[in-house]
């Protein structure tokens, strides 16, 4: 397998294992420290963490919500051994006991980072640009 398909897999299997709640799998796909830009969906700052911390983070916010994460092409540019891959994200969220609505979706533009290890890629970052939102922005917190 290419240097190319191997990334690409490891941005599709991202949404693909959120979406099914395999995070034994999902935390396989990322590098034991992680940087994460939400800044554009939830304000704050940029986060450095733990692969373990961030998959943790996420099973405890989204285990309890139907997702689907839809990407757009995968644009790929690889330097030695690192790479970026770009991609649209159409990303459906759905609770039914959320009480100020039931689904969000966030439509925006991810950016991975990743880098050449002895097993592979693996995502070292990854960055969300938001462009528009609709629904219950609270639903993840209303899920909880």
């Amino acid at each position: 397998m290419s240097d190319r398909e191997q990334i690409e897999l490891q941005v599709v299997g991202v949404v693909h294992h959120i979406d099914r709640k395999h995070w034994v799998e999902l935390r396989a796909l990322f590098a034991d420290e992680v940087t994460t830009d939400y800044v554009s969906l939830f304000g704050g700052t940029v986060q450095q963490q733990a692969g373990d911390a961030l998959i943790a983070t996420w099973k405890s916010v989204l285990g309890k919500v139907i997702t689907q994460h839809l990407l757009g092409p995968i644009d790929v540019e690889i330097a030695g051994d690192r790479a970026t891959a770009s991609c649209h994200v159409r990303a459906l969220h759905y609770a039914a006991a959320a009480k100020s609505g039931s689904e969000w979706e966030v439509l925006g533009h991810y950016r991975f980072q990743l880098l050449r290890t002895p097993a592979g890629f693996r995502i070292a970052g990854m960055t969300l640009e938001t462009f528009h939102q609709i629904g219950n922005k609270n639903l993840l917190q209303e899920a909880q």
